[in-house]
């Protein structure tokens, strides 16, 4: 007898290939040795969390004993963290949020989730360029979406902006893009980026009402030679930023992840209540 439901029961078939492969490089690891064995299963870095991040985490010990130091919190997050994510946000990107346009959440994936169950409903699509980081495809399944996948330009692996154009319809509720990218490693340009905007911001009005997008980023800090990822707040008014700080801090189990809201979007507080 199945104990689970048929939907999760075609997640756990369809995802087991990636657990075999993670349990595979473990065993690999005791056979071989972990310094032999390069793992590409798992996005979970090896490197040790800045000195500064290690004393924090230490003085945080400190509050368990206080009165309810480890108590609940609001559901959006310490005002003050809001607050200070905001402003390193502005720093970075060069933007202009408040504290109330962020909402702090367990790691990207539990932020994307979040997020897709504000914005989803049954039926609805998720246009994605290909490769991707498959867990998109449970994420969007969560809540009834759909990933609807549009391969990019070959070689290049840059952004097929026509086939995305085409695979747009009354069903579509949001793009999602991931730079650097998670496979290929590419780094989206500020004209594609540009491109994007224009034609999300062409089918919202054809369709009447926004679709978003949203640009999932813990690889952001992962660039060399000078590279930098251009901010989708500057290209698209309908855009949301997904992030976490588990790969440029090795602070992947920590689980702590953001959801930060274009505040340029018309009624944007709507949605940051959603999240």
């Amino acid at each position: 007898m199945q104990l689970v439901s048929a939907q999760i029961a075609e997640f756990q078939k369809n995802a087991s290939w990636i657990r075999r492969m993670f349990e595979a490089g473990s065993e690999l690891k005791k056979k071989y040795g972990v310094e032999n064995v390069y793992d590409f299963s798992l996005g979970s870095p090896d490197l040790t969390p800045p000195a500064e991040i290690v004393a924090a985490v230490a003085g945080l010990a400190t509050e368990i004993a206080k009165p309810a130091g480890m108590g609940y919190m609001p559901n959006a997050g310490y005002e003050q963290s809001r607050q200070a994510l905001a402003d390193w946000l502005n720093a970075d990107q060069g933007l202009n949020l408040s504290g109330k346009d962020v909402v702090l959440t367990v790691g990207a994936a539990g932020g994307l989730n979040a997020l897709f169950r504000a914005v989803l409903s049954p039926g609805e699509e998720v246009i994605c360029p290909a490769p991707y980081f498959v867990e998109y495809g449970f994420y969007c399944g969560n809540y009834g979406g759909k990933l609807r996948p549009v391969k990019s330009r070959p070689l290049t692996f840059t952004l097929d902006i026509e086939g995305i154009a085409a695979a747009i319809t009354e069903k579509t509720r949001a793009v999602i893009i991931n730079s650097p990218n998670n496979p290929s490693g590419v780094i989206y340009s500020e004209d594609e980026v540009r491109q994007l905007g224009e034609i999300l911001q062409a089918a919202s009005e054809k369709y009447g009402r926004p679709i978003f997008l949203i640009s999932d980023e813990p690889y952001r800090f992962l660039t060399f030679d000078g590279c930098s990822v251009p901010s989708v707040f500057n290209f698209y008014r309908y855009a949301v930023i997904v992030s976490s700080f588990s790969k440029n801090l090795a602070l992947a189990g920590e689980r702590v992840g953001y959801v930060a809201v274009n505040p340029a979007m018309e009624n944007s507080a709507e949605l940051i209540a959603g999240v």
